[in-house]
């Protein structure tokens, strides 16, 4: 770029910046998709505490949306603001869509995404788009595939959330497809229940996310005495290994450095044949099993099990209140590349 095209961007940039403006919910608007649909570019949308009844997509916009959370760093507005997709009893489809290509300047910020219920990102989908999502709780979301979030050809940032209690019949915290490789840093994924195929978590066609400081503990099949399990019971053609772990296939490589991947099961990785050949990374984690626990259907995958790693149990504070900190006797403490591992700060031991 000429020095001459370099000013005149840098001018415009100042200028779309002094013309941002922020608007507020519900003060200026009564509802958070009016107020993304009245903002503009660059805009940033303030929602107060409360419980939001609708389901709300951004339509291309590149603006920030986000709770009092932004402006004070006040953890309890996280909880207190909740968008629910929930409409007179029924689930409306995502709670939260990004499906007009936004990128990594459109941002969600502090809430609680509740009751969503669709085919694929109950909580929230990502279509051909790269959002930052910083700051949330992701619970209590159905859908067929991904009831956390669904992600097709989109790597979003996503950091300091919990993805608890979804369920779903494919994937119940999370379905990765299409080239998608988001980045997740500081996450729980805990007490996610699949009642079909692919566990958990599902990293498909070439996808390669990164997963660091992330806890995925607590996460199962049904309960067999329940009534969905009595439906698995009936269905004979479901293998145990189709519900539980975290499944990945078709050229596909997730990296996981400074993590505890330790749930109810003894598979927690389950690589399908399908397509390119896929790998694992996994570095300076915990991982209830070690390299048992990674079951290679006809060496489908390398498995690149790197320095650091241990199999001890990483001693939670009390998983069963899903408080996913660590004890002071943990032997997760100090055993990450520069600190402990899996998530840090205590995020998420509040978020029952």
């Amino acid at each position: 770029m000429s020095p001459r095209l370099y000013k005149i961007a840098i001018a415009l940039t100042i200028v779309s910046q002094a013309f941002a403006k922020v608007l507020v919910v519900p003060k200026d608007y009564a509802t958070i998709q009016d107020g993304l649909d009245a903002a503009q570019e660059g805009d940033t949308v303030i929602v107060d505490e409360g419980v939001y009844n609708e389901t709300i997509d951004y339509y291309g916009k590149s603006l920030v949306l986000a709770s009092r959370f932004l402006e004070t760093g006040d953890s309890q507005f996280i909880t207190k603001t909740v968008i629910n997709g929930e409409k007179e009893g029924k689930r409306s489809g995502s709670v939260v869509t990004f499906s007009g290509g936004e990128d990594s300047t459109a941002a969600l910020i502090g809430f609680t995404i509740i009751k969503g219920g669709a085919s694929i990102g109950g909580g929230i989908y990502c279509n051909l788009a790269n959002p930052r999502l910083h700051n949330l709780v992701i619970k209590e979301n159905r859908a067929e595939k991904g009831a956390g979030i669904g992600l097709y050809e989109s790597s979003p940032e996503i950091v300091n959330v919990a993805i608890l209690n979804n369920r779903a019949r494919w994937s119940s915290a999370m379905h990765i497809t299409s080239s998608s490789s988001p980045t997740l840093t500081n996450v729980l994924i805990a007490n996610n229940i699949t009642s079909f195929n692919t566990g958990w978590i599902y990293c498909e066609s070439f996808s390669s996310p990164s997963f660091n400081h992330v806890t995925i503990s607590g996460n199962s099949a049904p309960d067999p005495e329940g009534e969905a399990g009595e439906r698995l019971r009936r269905m004979s053609d479901i293998e145990k290994a189709r519900l539980e772990g975290i499944h990945i296939t078709k050229g596909s490589h997730p990296v996981f450095r400074n993590s505890i991947i330790w749930n109810t099961t003894q598979q927690e990785f389950f690589v399908r044949e399908y397509g390119e050949p896929s790998s694992i990374t996994i570095a300076y984690s915990t991982v209830d099993g070690g390299t048992n626990s990674i079951i290679d259907k006809n060496k489908a995958a390398e498995v690149n099990w790197r320095e650091g790693n241990l199999t001890d149990g990483p001693l939670f504070v009390a998983p069963d209140d899903q408080n996913y900190a660590l004890q002071s006797s943990s032997p997760c403490r100090g055993a990450g590349e520069n600190g402990d591992m899996g998530m840090y700060g205590g995020w998420g031991k509040t978020s029952k």
